[in-house]
């Protein structure tokens, strides 16, 4: 009797196994993600900040054009910047945009690294094509090969707010 009740808790214990093993193969950790998701979600949008409330910080950027920033990108290091541009391509999973400032000119394109509270409250959907204002901080410059096989450097800029929908001033207006 004895034995009878081992195999049937070993049976017990390998039959639970078992599901577990196949529950994390099929399922893929969804669920599990899923509810991470919605956690970072919720907490990224309640970090937002409307334009009236990010307006005292504002005033601690400056603008930069794309040749200066171009050409002296480590003269600007950690320094704070905004910038107008267009929205040339999206990565939602690596989460960065590829902005042609100075016109919508694609040769001059930065790329700015953001996160959902870095967006404006009620301002997170966006496209490419859609004009944007963006206030953040120098990080690095990014090297990559263009399709020409040429070798190009694009400044990387960490976003602190994000506009999709703003009034653009004057455009001298702070030039550094």
């Amino acid at each position: 009797m004895l034995r009878n009740i081992r195999s049937r808790i070993l049976i017990i214990f390998l039959c639970t196994f078992l599901l577990v093993i196949v529950y994390t193969f099929v399922s893929n950790n969804q669920i599990v993600g899923s509810i991470q998701e919605t956690k970072i979600n919720i907490s990224d949008k309640s970090k937002q900040k409307s334009i009236a409330e990010f307006s005292k910080e504002r005033k601690k950027y400056s603008y930069v054009s794309f040749d200066n920033l171009y050409e002296n990108t480590t003269l600007y290091y950690g320094s704070k910047i905004y910038q107008y541009g267009h929205i040339k391509k999206l990565d939602t999973e690596h989460k960065y945009l590829l902005v042609a400032l100075d016109g919508n000119d694609a040769s001059k394109t930065i790329k700015l690294k953001y996160d959902l509270s870095s967006f404006a409250k009620n301002d997170s959907s966006f496209q490419e094509n859609d004009p944007i204002k963006f206030y953040g901080k120098v990080l690095t410059i990014d090297r990559y090969v263009n399709e020409k096989g040429r070798t190009v450097n694009r400044p990387i800029i960490s976003a602190d707010f994000i506009q999709t929908k703003f009034e653009k001033q004057g455009d001298n207006y702070g030039i550094v």
